[in-house]
């Protein structure tokens, strides 16, 4: 009989997203990239969808290990012209997201005697910058969540820890977004899956619940 397990990546897009897949991948799992494109398209906000995500996972593949949310929706602007609208949205895509998919990994994890259920942060978590007032505030309340989380299903077996990812990831995009980055300080989205891979085999008298990395230069 197979061991293999399944990881879900909410929020799958190139850089860190396809990184942890190559690299969960080697380590043997079974993973699943969900993005609104693909074969596994999921608007994650709705609880329908993502409930209906689960019950296809349920049927379609290996007992679930766990979740890393990696969803997420960068907004920069100045506080007096973004709208109640901007601040829902920004807010949805990474507060509603991983509430929505906590509420269907939980259940599944609780029945199997425990999992790991990874949430990706930002600086803005723990300080909020000018223009910053919708990711910010989004940010700070997914670190509130995890941490709610974490403290409620440990009993569970369940390992629920926050990545504070303090610094720029290299990607295509982070190439467009910030043109004048210095190169030397971008994170290494591989080096970065490594740590989230670490997190997820942690044993359970030595669980990390907050996660700060940063690059050297930084």
């Amino acid at each position: 009989m197979s061991t293999q397990k399944t990881l879900l990546i909410a929020g799958h897009a190139p850089g860190l997203g396809q990184a942890l897949k190559q690299t969960f991948e080697a380590a043997g799992y079974a993973v699943v990239g969900v993005s609104r494109q693909g074969d596994w398209a999921t608007d994650l906000r709705d609880p329908q969808a993502t409930a209906a995500l689960f019950d296809r996972l349920d049927r379609e593949c290996p007992p679930l290990a766990g979740v890393v949310h990696n969803a997420m929706q960068f907004h920069r602007q100045e506080f007096l012209i973004t709208t109640p609208e901007t601040l829902q949205s920004v807010w949805a895509s990474m507060v509603l997201t991983a509430f929505n998919v906590s509420q269907q990994a939980v259940p599944r994890l609780q029945a199997q005697g425990g999992g790991a259920l990874i949430f990706s942060g930002a600086s803005g978590s723990l300080r909020a910058g000018p223009k910053f007032s919708a990711f910010s505030s989004a940010k700070f309340a997914l670190r509130g969540l995890v941490q709610a989380l974490a403290r409620e299903h440990e009993a569970d077996g369940i390992h629920v820890a926050h990545v504070v990812i303090d610094g720029l990831i290299r990607s295509e995009r982070t190439a467009q977004r910030f043109a004048t980055a210095d190169e030397a300080a971008l994170i290494e989205p591989q080096d970065l899956a490594l740590q989230y891979l670490q997190l997820f085999e942690q044993r359970k008298n030595s669980w990390t619940h907050e996660l700060d990395v940063r690059p050297m230069a930084a």
